[in-house]
């Protein structure tokens, strides 16, 4: 899947949900594409153009990670933030993958666990329990609090117009390197009291998790997927790092300030 020197520079695949009129505008891409003298090619391609929701465009994302392919999504579903092109206009898909402007490489996390288990988040991670968790919370290696509560999350600058965002997390520009931890309804006892704010991290900080103790399951939860059971033992280390692919997206404020009103306000 990933581009290599015997990939054709004008190579594409095509990931879509199943929604009967995304699929239709997969078809029409494809044949659009070949029109084009673009080849199709599910294996090795420079292009993957993502056609559904943002959610569509996440889950995909765990087979592209390590690769350099550059990713077009276009919007079919209910929340498109990804989403450069909608249903109307993916006609304009050939002047934007012309351009290599268009594409840049995103931030996303990287989460270790005892220096093993290693994964990459795009919008946020959640470290969740059906009672009570109790962690310690480092940044660079001093200590930020003893947290007790529902959970945390971890956001992405893009991230943060997600879940984070419906839990009282900031909005990050484009332009800030810099990611956010939340609390995720914070123990509110005279015996036990946390920052109860959002806390926005530099972009080459990291943050360690350990101590975790729960009498129920404690779960880690990457992108809205649980991935893996958390052991009072664990030590989580995350960090912020470039992604490998190149994503369309807007990275003029005023240009990310329309998707955000498109997003949120306009729909």
């Amino acid at each position: 899947m990933a581009k290599n020197k015997s990939a054709s520079t004008k190579s594409f695949h095509i990931i879509c949900n199943d929604y009967s009129i995304s699929k239709k505008i997969a078809q029409d891409v494809k044949r659009y594409l070949i029109s084009q003298k673009y080849f199709f090619n599910a294996k090795e391609h420079n292009f993957l153009f993502v056609i559904g929701g943002d959610g569509t465009f996440v889950r995909s994302l765990r087979k592209y990670y390590n690769t350099d392919v550059k990713i077009v999504c276009i919007n079919t579903g209910t929340v498109g933030f990804y989403a450069q092109l909608k249903q109307n206009n993916w006609k304009e898909l050939i002047s934007i993958i012309n351009d290599d402007n268009n594409f840049f490489h995103p931030k996303n996390l990287e989460i270790n666990i005892n220096n093993k288990s290693t994964y990459n988040a795009m919008n946020e991670i959640v470290i969740q329990s059906l009672n009570t968790i109790k962690l310690d919370v480092q940044v660079d290696k001093i200590l930020y609090e003893n947290y007790k509560g529902s959970g945390v999350l971890i956001a992405t600058k893009s991230g943060a117009t997600g879940q984070a965002k419906v839990n009282g997390g900031p909005i990050i520009m484009p332009n800030v390197d810099a990611y956010e931890f939340l609390e995720l309804a914070p123990t509110i006892h005279a015996k036990h009291l946390t920052m109860m704010a959002p806390l926005i991290i530099k972009g080459d900080s990291e943050i360690d998790l350990n101590n975790f103790y729960s009498n129920q399951r404690c779960d880690l939860i990457i992108d809205g997927m649980k991935v893996t059971a958390i052991k009072s033992s664990d030590h989580i280390h995350i960090r912020q790092i470039d992604a490998s692919f190149k994503l369309c997206f807007p990275q003029k404020i005023s240009d990310y300030i329309d998707r955000l009103q498109q997003t949120f306000i306009r729909g």
